[in-house]
């Protein structure tokens, strides 16, 4: 995808909610600890189990506000609805330690980046519309690998002082060489447990997920859970997905170490 430092930071600012003031120009600098289980990718048989170290960063201006949804505000606005920059990623997965892609190439780091149209139907409820092209990379060269769009209903609440809830139920929808990348079975690679599968776009899959977050001074400690539904897919029938039901978990721990005008 990008640099793991960057990878991480992503994966934080989509994660975590916005910390800092209306104060325009005003960010936020810190570092933290991440601890998560995940699937290698979703209908994978295994999980990836890690705990790193994670830097966190925000930023709202008057123009631009950088948090958990990416970048906002930065094409364009309007009283209840911006078009926005929508970010995602997924992790690199070594094929020899992944039972089902045993012998078959690594996957590399993913980028996904492209417009979200949000619309603010409540004060708690968001409908996001965004539509991402996607990238692979192991750093020493990159390729495109499609398309995905992922409509999502986001409701935000908060619950108590300093401690806020959010909800996301999302639907994806892929090209044929995202699907054809990551359940895709080529003839050099087919086994008697692994026949060839040529993956077509179409449906990706249900997923739901939660979060909640506390704000205790200079702390920010967040834990989340995921739930991907698979079975109507459109690749369920890929002999690389196996499980129709997966979940996934985290826990962030931050300490904000500077915040200022920029």
């Amino acid at each position: 995808m990008q640099p793991l430092l960057s990878r991480i930071l992503c994966s934080i600012l989509l994660l975590g909610p916005c910390a800092v003031s209306a104060a325009q120009g005003e960010y936020q600098l810190g570092v933290g600890t991440l601890a998560a289980t995940q699937p290698h990718y979703p209908g994978s048989a295994q999980s990836a189990h890690f705990v790193w170290p994670v830097p966190y960063f925000t930023y709202r201006s008057a123009q631009l506000q950088i948090d958990r949804q990416g970048a906002t505000g930065l094409l364009a606005q309007g009283e209840h609805w911006a078009l926005n920059l929508s970010l995602a990623g997924a992790l690199a997965v070594d094929s020899d330690k992944n039972q089902l892609r045993q012998g078959m190439p690594a996957l590399d780091w993913i980028a996904e980046i492209g417009p979200a149209l949000d619309v603010q139907l409540t004060p708690n409820l968001q409908l996001r519309l965004p539509v991402r092209a996607a990238f692979a990379t192991d750093f020493k060269q990159g390729s495109a690998i499609g398309w995905r769009f992922e409509p999502q209903l986001r409701y935000q609440q908060a619950v108590a002082e300093a401690v806020q809830w959010e909800s996301v139920l999302s639907l994806a929808a892929s090209s044929k060489a995202y699907h054809q990348y990551f359940y895709g079975v080529a003839p050099e690679y087919s086994l008697a447990t692994r026949p060839e599968y040529s993956a077509s776009g179409g449906f990706s899959g249900w997923r739901f997920a939660n979060g909640l977050s506390l704000r205790q001074g200079d702390w920010w400690f967040a834990v989340y859970s995921r739930y991907d539904y698979l079975a109507d897919a459109t690749v369920a029938d890929s002999p690389l997905l196996v499980k129709e039901h997966q979940l996934s978990a985290g826990f962030v721990v931050v300490k904000i170490l500077k915040t200022g005008l920029w």
